[in-house]
């Protein structure tokens, strides 16, 4: 059994995170804290912890955590060499040996899963993501309100998804990124990823055979946010149009782009099975 602490237990991806984990048959609570309620447990018993703060928060807690295992969900450590970049279907092996593993954001997840079976074969992405108010961290309001917000190359997900396909981020017009937001829906991402395909070969099967092994990302012919909220799922459907190619990808902001993803990252760091304490 695996003593688990959490800083940042009340937030939106915290409490979440604290139900998985009271759930899984190998972790056990031990420690949480906040600004909120403060600190309960036995933090020097904490075999790993989870991070779930702000932007530009961790790193206060980083001295007292430094001989733990630590997974951090917000944005902090995400360009660090000296953490793994926990996107199981891309570093999974790197994420076993891991001591520090940063979480990827939630957009950044949905358009990266569209793209990694062909990464290197294709160019002038241009992407368009809509998230639920929950991906910012707030709750559903009562009224109609769509919203357009750091288009471009402002929004800092950006800066992840290049990294992770290699892409040189100075290149302008490489990849841009529009992201959107409907404030009175709470979970669920849709990433809509256009750009042209230069490799060989049937790119359905480049998909199938990529993820045919990761438990947890499924090619579908519909896509809709109620078949993957409240799992741990990413679903991806591609449609070619000649050299043109259209990726569309599903997830729940909340599990797959925060805690669920957390927690597949903690399976495979403690060599649990991936899916143990996930929704499927």
């Amino acid at each position: 059994m695996v003593k688990v602490g959490v800083i940042g237990h009340t937030g939106r991806l915290g409490k979440p995170l604290v139900e998985l984990i009271c759930n899984h048959p190998g972790a056990e609570l031990v420690y949480t804290e906040s600004r909120k309620e403060g600190a309960d447990g036995d933090l020097e018993s904490v075999d790993c912890m989870f991070f779930t703060l702000p932007k530009g928060e961790s790193e206060q807690y980083l001295t007292k955590c430094k001989e733990k295992r630590l997974i951090d969900l917000s944005e902090d450590h995400r360009d660090n060499s000296r953490w793994v970049y926990g996107l199981s279907e891309m570093n999974r092996e790197e994420i076993k040996a891991a001591r520090r593993v940063a979480n990827p954001g939630c957009y950044a997840t949905s358009v990266i899963l569209g793209l990694l079976p062909i990464k290197g074969c294709v160019s002038q992405i241009n992407i368009s993501s809509t998230s639920g108010i929950s991906g910012a961290g707030l709750e559903v309001i009562k009224i109609d309100q769509f919203l357009i917000y750091k288009e471009g190359r402002e929004h800092p997900h950006l800066k992840e998804i290049t990294a992770a396909l290699a892409y040189n981020q100075e290149s302008p017009g490489e990849i841009l990124f529009v992201p959107q937001r409907i404030d009175n829906t709470d979970r669920g991402i849709i990433s809509t990823i256009f750009s042209t395909f230069s490799g060989f070969g049937p790119i359905q099967e480049k998909y199938d055979t990529f993820y045919k092994n990761n438990p947890f990302v499924s090619m579908v012919k519909k896509i809709e946010t109620r078949a993957v909220n409240n799992t741990n799922r990413c679903h991806i459907k591609v449609s070619e149009f000649g050299e043109r190619l259209i990726i569309l990808s599903a997830l729940d902001n909340i599990l797959k782009g925060g805690s669920g993803q957390a927690i597949q990252n903690f399976n495979i760091m403690y060599g649990f099975d991936e899916t143990l304490g996930l929704p499927l």
